[in-house]
């Protein structure tokens, strides 16, 4: 995997050749490169393999199948109750809050729109205006499968090509707009108290994006399903996965969202743990 590096050298690197490469290694099934790739990385990042549904690494076919393991039973509890809403992913809380009208911050001094994110026009994510978002940053030793954060129904996904910049703290910073300009899907959600959007964003070495309803989506040019058929997901039901990490940002209506009282920019967060509670049943 490409190590952290600045964002100027970022701009230089050929970022689509270096993702087709990690692309093939990551699932090359070769013992030769996947053996050592899993050691390296386990032993690097002090990944927990006990709470993995296979706990050994060479049960792996390749090294994307070990990064986007599944977890064994109860390794994560889900908030059950009806007007929790939960962490969808495993990961480090960077920023969350109300937006200010139709923009949201991305790190201390720069800010970015909800339409640019979703890929939408001003109108169509109106919706979110003066709304709730949250962005989840997911490291290299993270559980990388995204879940819904709430009961409700999957009626679009969006795919939306652009850069692959890393998402971390330090780049954040330092590009303006970055979770606009890079490759992301977009999964349009509707709930008994309004829309939500659940955005899984590409970065450096991300290869890409799974979702449980349209499988692997590869890079290329920009696609959208709108489903025939609601398809309808529990609170922690699978949505999707990273082949390698990044970032998740959800998104929901002004007013039907109230933050857990003791939650701080910074915060680490697993999957299925209560972030907010339903305050109506929509603006």
């Amino acid at each position: 995997m490409i190590p952290a590096v600045g964002a100027e050298v970022q701009r230089l690197l050929p970022q689509r050749l270096l993702c087709g490469l990690i692309y093939r290694v990551a699932r090359a099934e070769s013992a030769w490169i996947k053996t050592p790739l899993i050691a390296w990385f386990r032993k690097h990042y002090r990944v927990d393999m006990s709470e993995a549904a296979l706990a050994n690494a060479s049960d792996y076919a390749t090294f994307n199948e070990f990064f986007t393991r599944a977890l064994k039973p109860g390794a994560r509890l889900i908030k059950d109750d009806a007007g929790s809403i939960v962490s969808p992913s495993d990961g480090t809380l960077m920023q969350f809050g109300t937006l200010d009208g139709d923009r949201m911050i991305q790190a201390k001094g720069k800010s970015y729109t909800v339409a640019g994110l979703l890929g939408e026009s001003s109108g169509a994510a109106g919706v979110f205006a003066n709304g709730h978002y949250a962005t989840i940053y997911l490291a290299p030793q993270n559980y990388h499968r995204v879940h819904a954060p709430v009961d409700g129904a999957l009626v679009r996904t969006r795919y939306i090509p652009g850069e692959r910049y890393s998402v971390n703290a330090g780049t954040a910073s330092a590009i303006a707009e970055l979770f606009c300009r890079n490759e992301r899907v977009v999964c349009w959600l509707d709930c008994a108290f309004g829309p939500a959007a659940v955005v899984l964003v590409g970065a450096l070495n991300v290869s890409s994006i799974s979702t449980t309803t349209h499988g692997e989506i590869t890079s290329g040019s920009a696609r959208e399903w709108r489903e025939p058929r609601p398809v309808r997901l529990a609170k922690g039901a699978e949505l999707g996965c990273f082949n390698l990490g990044s970032t998740v940002i959800v998104l929901f209506a002004r007013g039907t969202v109230r933050w857990r009282d003791d939650l701080e920019n910074g915060d680490s967060l697993l999957m299925g743990a209560e972030i907010a509670r339903m305050t109506s049943a929509g603006p």
